[in-house]
């Protein structure tokens, strides 16, 4: 093989052996040359190989200088999108700035990478017309492949993180779930709810009488699932309260339902609607209802029982009537 560069523009070229002396044409520039002969074209062109890796050889005033060609831009710029889409996806998926983190970190994910596989395509151009005076060919074919591959696999993440989030259970199937969970909890604790002052609605996770956390999270509340967004009324007995008493309720904010409506599980189970205008009202309601029976409650046990009766005493029995004389 023979190697050369072209007389007027210094391209590159390689040739095989039987075009030597030949007429040819640059295919870069399109001026017309002879090829060198066989140990002619170094010689001639006083071609000398790089020494430095990623350096080229260039012409200046008729020298030959050996130079290190800068790294494209966009080069580095798709690299550094890509590397970020990776850093986001962890980031905001740990966080509880949007909702449902994991799948918005997807899909933000996903767009960074394609963003970083869009800029990667003009970036490798660049480098390929700069006929050696631009490095960077491999960080774009890598931010290239790396982008593609990227935005494919956070896609699906982002759509199944979606339509999982999309089939959440209303919160009315929630608080059917704590219902069940809250009767199978009392039948182990002598018919109480766990202690709203000690603990809360996660004792029945502890325990085993809910399988996931997410039952504890309203749909409506922008927050992370498994985060306790409904309120357990404290100190209940459900052998003592009436089965109308409030158990379970909507915590703050209790405008998160689009309905304005705040949802309460009774202790009968039953699910009602309370407008969140008139919530206040309804809550101080149940607050004096709640009161009044506790107290009634905590009075019989503090009360003495009255002390039994002693038995009365049995009557003599009548004495036997005398004999009469003869």
């Amino acid at each position: 093989m023979i190697r050369f560069r072209c007389p007027k523009c210094d391209a590159k070229m390689e040739v095989d052996e039987s075009f030597a002396g030949r007429a040819a044409r640059c295919p870069t520039c399109g001026y017309d040359f002879r090829v060198p002969k066989t140990g002619e074209a170094a010689q001639t062109r006083g071609l000398v190989e790089p020494s430095r890796p990623g350096a080229t050889m260039v012409k200046v005033q008729g020298e030959s200088m050996e130079i290190v060609p800068p790294l494209e831009t966009l080069a580095l710029i798709a690299l550094a999108t890509v590397c970020l889409a990776v850093i986001a996806v962890p980031l905001i998926g740990l966080s509880s700035w949007f909702t449902p983190p994991w799948a918005v970190a997807m899909a933000m994910g996903a767009l960074l990478a394609l963003l970083g596989a869009i800029i990667a395509v003009p970036a490798y151009h660049n480098v390929s017309r700069s006929r050696g005076r631009k490095r960077g060919k491999g960080l774009a074919t890598a931010a290239l492949a790396a982008g593609g591959g990227l935005f494919l696999v956070f896609l699906m993440g982002a759509i199944i993180g979606f339509v999982l989030y999309s089939w959440k259970p209303p919160c009315e199937e929630n608080l059917k779930m704590i219902s069940v969970a809250l009767g199978n909890y009392a039948q182990k604790h002598n018919g109480a709810y766990p202690d709203g002052h000690k603990a809360n609605l996660k004792t029945l996770i502890q325990e085993g009488y809910l399988g996931s956390d997410d039952y504890l999270t309203c749909p409506a509340y922008p927050v992370v699932p498994g985060m306790q967004t409904y309120a357990l009324t404290p100190d209940l007995n459900n052998r003592d309260f009436p089965p109308e008493t409030m158990a379970v309720s909507d915590g703050p904010p209790y405008e998160a339902h689009k309905d304005g409506q705040v949802r309460v599980l009774l202790l009968s189970g039953k699910i009602i609607t309370v407008p969140a205008a008139d919530w206040p009202k309804f809550k101080d309601a149940q607050e004096k209802k709640w009161n009044e029976l506790l107290n009634k409650i905590r009075r019989a046990k503090l009360e003495p029982k009255p002390a039994e009766s002693a038995p009365a005493a049995t009557p003599p029995a009548p004495a036997a009537p005398a004999a009469a004389p003869k």
